[in-house]
Formats: C-alpha cells, structure tokens, sequence
C-alpha cells in the first residue's frame, strides 16, 4: 500500500506524546487494549494518533478500519484530527456513530431494511445479520482494526451490538477502546434531575464490564494519567482528584451528590452567579454555559435577545443556509466549480457567509458528491442531505448562531470549551444511593468541559414536564400561561414553507426572501393560528411582516395534550396568537429526489428540493383561553 503523507502531518503525529500516550499509539496492530483515559488525558488526540500510526508504520489499510464514536460531533472532529495526521487517507476510514455503522451493515446486506422501523428492530436485526449472514462475516473479516470511542457510554441493546460485532471480528484484528467510567451518565436523560424518566429500568451490564468478564476476547487495560487540557489548579484537582471520588463506590452514600457540588463550588475559579442575573451579552463564543435540564436551557435561550447557539437534543440535523440560498432555484443536475463559485459571489459573499469561504464551500460539497470530471452530482447531493443523518462534513454543530452555548450537561458531552459557567440545580431529590452518584457523574461531565476556567452559578431547578412527542411545557411564573416549547424537530417542513396548498408562488417567494436576508441575525416572529389551515400557525415577521412558514400539525396536537393532561380539553383551547418566538437565523431543508412531498411544492422548490426554514428554538408563553 503507498501512503502519501506530508511532513507536518507526520511531525504531528510523532511530537510530544507521554509514555502512557505512547504505549497506546504504538502498541502492535493487533493488540486489543481497553484505555481508561479521564478528561484532558488527550483522549481524542490519542485515538486518532493510533489509528493513523497503524495506517503509515503497519501498513493497515485504511479502508478496513473502522472508528465509532457517540455523537455526529465528535465524528466530525475526529476526521479532521485525522486529516491533519494522514491527509485524503483519512476519508476511507469508517467513522461514524454506533448507529451509522449500524444502518450500514443492515442497509446494505438486508434487502427489506427500512428507516421506519423502529430503533430496536433495526438494531435486533444487524444483531442477526452479524450472527448469521455469511456476507456480513466476509465483510467484517477484512476489518483490521476497530477503534471504540466513549465506550463507557454503551449500555443496553447498543452493547448487545458491540459485544457481538467484536466476538465476530477476526482474532487477528485489533481492538482499542477507549473509556472513562466517571463520565458514565447513561441513565439520566437531560429532562430528568434525581429521577429516571418514566421510571425506567436501569440498563443492563455495560460494555467494559461484558469485555473485561471475557478473558477470550483478550482485552488489557492501560491508563492515560496526565492532564493537558488545562493549567488552572483548581480545574485539575476536579479532573483527577475528584475523579477518583466519583469513581470510589466506597464513598457513595446519602449526601454524595450534594458533597460533589460543593467541591465543583470550591475548586472553580468563580462562584455565585445566580442564572436570572447573566447576560449572554457578557460572553463570547469560546464560552459554554451549561445548565442541567432542557427547561432552564430553553428559558434562558428565550430570555436572550443575541445571537447564540443551543446544543439541545429534539432539533435535528443542522444544514447551513447558504445551501438553500445557493441551489433553492438550481434545477441542473449537475453544478461546475465555476458556476457555484458565482452563485456563491453573487448570494453568500458580504450577506450569510459562514466561517469559510467558497472554496472551502466547495471541497465539503465535492467530498458528498463529486463526480470524476471535477462537478457536483446533484441529485446525489440531495439523497445525502435529505437523509435523517446528513454527512458531517456539510451539518452545523449547534442549532443557531454565532455567540455563547447554551445546552444541557448531556448534550455537551464529549465537547469542551475555553470557559465553562455550570448552573447547578437546587432542590435534586434521589431515590437511591446509585441515583444519587449517578447524578453526581453529571456534575463531574459538566465541570470537566473547562479549558481555562470554570464559573460555578446556582439556577432555580424548576420541574418541566414532557409530552410523549418530547416536547417541554410548564406553568410560567404569572400563573396565567404556560410556556411551551417551539422549534423541534418536524415543528416546520418544507410544505410548510412552500407547499402549494399553504401558499402561493409569489407568497412563498416573498416569505424565502426574507428568510435569505435574516439567514444571520436574531429575528422575533409572532404565530397566528389560521382556521383555513385547521387553526395551524403562521409564522409571521411581525404584526405586519410577511408570514414565512406554517408550523406543522404536531405542535397543535401537543397543545391539546397539555389541555388534555389538565382536564380542559372540554373548557379552553389553544391561543389565537403568540408572541416572542424567537428565530436564531435561518438553515436549510433539503429533499430527496423520491421525496413524496415534492409533488405538494411550489416552484422552483418543486424541482430544486432546496427550502430555507426558520431556525426557530423558543419557550414562549402560551395563553389557553376558554371556549
């Protein structure tokens, strides 16, 4: 195999790592190593320096080596942590998140695979297919290495899978799996707070102790020790002494939660900011404010007048908007460098630019659907992007704009930033000794996302309550409405922006207008219920601006729910108006070219499949009135 790899790629992968680091990054191909690595121990460097040591010194091919990780974030971040080490290499490696790889597997060795079933149908039948399809055992014999991230993470039917993919890999393959157990949080969601949603079951065995129980499979264990993440005293005392405590079995008992956030309060560089006094404005993008459930999250981000953005589970794939600003009326099926590049002058440049530019632009396109004369494919473009995980290179992070995060412990795992403000809850109520260190690891998650500082506050745990959809809703503090959760994911599609049957051309033209030029600001929209469309909303730009969007079906339906759950389905209904909705920009909606809905759009919608969308994230009060 020849591997081109440039100097300074090369000079990266080899410079300045410890002897743990070391032992990880060059151990023999074959080796099956389970690492315990705590936050800021370089576990992410790490992974991605072993992979791609393997691939120039060992000769594995890097088509036969897989990387799985937890989140679509991460997934990006690995890539190009690898590019810099290996270069083009690097896009034949197979990362993905646990579910990707997944719906590889079952999708291309099961004729009858469908996206519709459901989560675990789809992960029982590659389970099968793993145990007894004989092309799915010829293609995982040519794997030669598997590197696991977050491991400690993979509980229940996600287990399942791994333990069997593994059992079923060549004995020869090699295995590194990387861990920390201090950050197992697994059994919390971002909506509960000292207790399990729904009351579920706790989770089955995890997967470190199924690989460690089996001595067959031959995993040893090493461990990165040293701390490079941070210099601050304080910070460093959390990622390791702390650790530890979290992780001594021996200390949990009654109270350990309460122990573990007084020691975050005593090692932070601040403490005292009460979350009703903070002002976006005082951050800046390198900051993370992390709070612990998803209704102090959507308060907080409806209360903030100024770009931000929101790391939020329920909203979706992110696309950019100069997508959709670019190819909403492209209806060639093939688009030339210098014919994108023209658009790109003539739309994106000095208007919604993102943080590159166009040539940039360009390679993230060539990379989903390039074609060898050097063009863009299309319609292979829109199959990519209209799928319900679109491809990293072309998705956005975070849901909004440039400035501060603001999202829950949870789904700001596996990040970290310069400067950490972490809100802790008051008032966590356990039913259990385990409960309780559980919600602890959370605490630990959140303080150990700091970089340079860390910033302690207390915010006012208030307890919101969940519809079956996963939309949040809760009394407001006046007791005369109650704030309901707006934005998620399937709230606004494209039919709902551009269908024919909600607008005309020239209205749906004038609506993507305005969606074009309010791609990079704040913008406050106002939803009017429409008895034409079954009293669905209208999104409007004021009381006199144009309507750029109609909310889907499922945020009526859930507003009788909550009347439902409080007995008034029969006495109130659902507000004619309401105000203070609040839109982060704009991003893209992209179908594919079998997509039904097409049929029901507007031109040149119809045809493009490109569709701007408000990219709306708010809490605004809803107030019930009687029938």
């Amino acid at each position: 195999m020849s591997l081109s790899m440039n100097v300074s790629g090369k000079e990266r992968l080899y410079a300045d790592w410890d002897e743990e680091q070391g032992k990880v990054i060059k151990a023999e191909s074959q080796a099956r190593l389970i690492v315990e690595a705590g936050p800021g121990t370089g576990k992410t460097a790490v992974a991605c320096a072993r992979l791609a040591h393997l691939i120039s010194e060992e000769d594995v091919e890097p088509s036969n080596t897989w990387m799985i990780s937890f989140t679509r974030t991460a997934v990006a971040e690995i890539r190009a942590r690898l590019h810099s080490y290996v270069g083009d290499a690097s896009f034949a490696i197979r990362i993905a998140t646990i579910d990707s790889h997944a719906w590889s597997i079952h999708s291309g060795h099961d004729p009858n695979a469908r996206l519709t079933r459901s989560y675990e149908e789809n992960i029982a039948r590659v389970i099968d297919l793993l145990e007894s399809d004989d092309d799915v055992a010829d293609e995982l014999s040519q794997v030669e290495h598997v590197v696991i991230d977050e491991a400690q993470d993979l509980v229940g039917q996600r287990a399942d899978l791994i333990e069997e993919l593994v059992k079923r890999l060549p004995s020869d393959c090699g295995v590194t799996v990387f861990a920390d157990e201090a950050q197992a949080i697994y059994g919390f969601s971002d909506d509960s707070l000292g207790h399990r949603k729904g009351g579920a079951a706790k989770p089955g065995k995890a997967l470190l102790e199924r690989l460690r129980a089996q001595r067959s499979l031959g995993f040893e264990t090493l461990i990165l020790k040293e701390i490079y993440r941070t210099s601050s005293p304080g910070l460093k005392k959390i990622f390791s002494d702390l650790r530890k405590d979290v992780l001594d079995k021996n200390r949990h008992r009654d109270g350990f939660y309460a122990e573990t956030a007084e020691r975050i309060r005593e090692l932070a560089d601040r403490t005292g900011l009460k979350w009703t006094q903070m002002k976006v404005a005082d951050f800046t993008r390198d900051d993370l404010l992390l709070f612990r459930t998803r209704g102090e999250v959507l308060m907080a981000a409806q209360f903030c007048d100024l770009p931000h953005r929101l790391r939020l589970s329920g909203y979706g794939a992110t696309l950019p908007a100069w997508l959709a600003i670019c190819f909403s009326d492209f209806v060639e099926p093939y688009v030339a460098e210098r014919h994108f590049l023209d658009l790109w002058a003539a739309r994106i440049e000095n208007k919604a630019a993102p943080h590159y530019g166009p040539a940039e632009a360009w390679q993230h396109l060539l990379r989903v659907a390039g074609r060898r004369d050097g063009s863009v494919d299309m319609q292979k473009l829109r199959k990519r992007l209209g799928q319900a995980c679109p491809p990293v290179e072309l998705t956005l992070p975070e849901y909004g704009l440039q400035g501060p995060i603001v999202g829950t412990i949870h789904a700001s795992k596996g990040r970290e930033a310069s400067n950490v403000v972490l809100l802790l809850p008051n008032g966590a109520e356990f039913e259990a000794v385990e409960d309780e260190a559980e919600e602890a690891r959370v605490l630990f998650v959140g303080a150990t996302r700091a970089r340079t500082s860390l910033i302690v506050g207390e915010s006012n745990a208030f307890r919101a309550s969940t519809l079956a959809s996963g939309r949040v809703h809760r009394p407001a503090r006046n007791g005369k409405s109650t704030m309901v959760e707006v934005g998620r994911d399937g709230d606004i599609t494209a039919r709902g922006l551009v269908g024919r049957s909600e607008f005309s051309a020239a209205d749906a033209k004038t609506g993507q207008a305005f969606l074009a030029k309010a791609a990079d600001v704040v913008t406050t929209y106002k939803l009017e219920a429409d008895p034409e469309l079954d009293w669905r909303y209208r999104i409007r730009v004021g009381d006199e601006g144009p309507c750029v969007g109609i909310m889907s079906r499922s945020l009526t339906f859930d507003l009788w729910e909550i009347l439902e759950k409080r007995k008034q389905r029969h006495s109130h209904k659902p507000p004619s108006y309401v105000n203070h909705v609040r839109g982060q920009g704009s991003g893209t909606i992209v179908l594919r070219p079998d997509d039904s809905d097409l049929e029901a759009l507007n031109e040149p919608w119809a045809t493009s499949g490109f569709v701007l969308a408000p990219r709306i994230a708010a809490f605004p009060p809803f107030f019930f009135r009687r029938k």
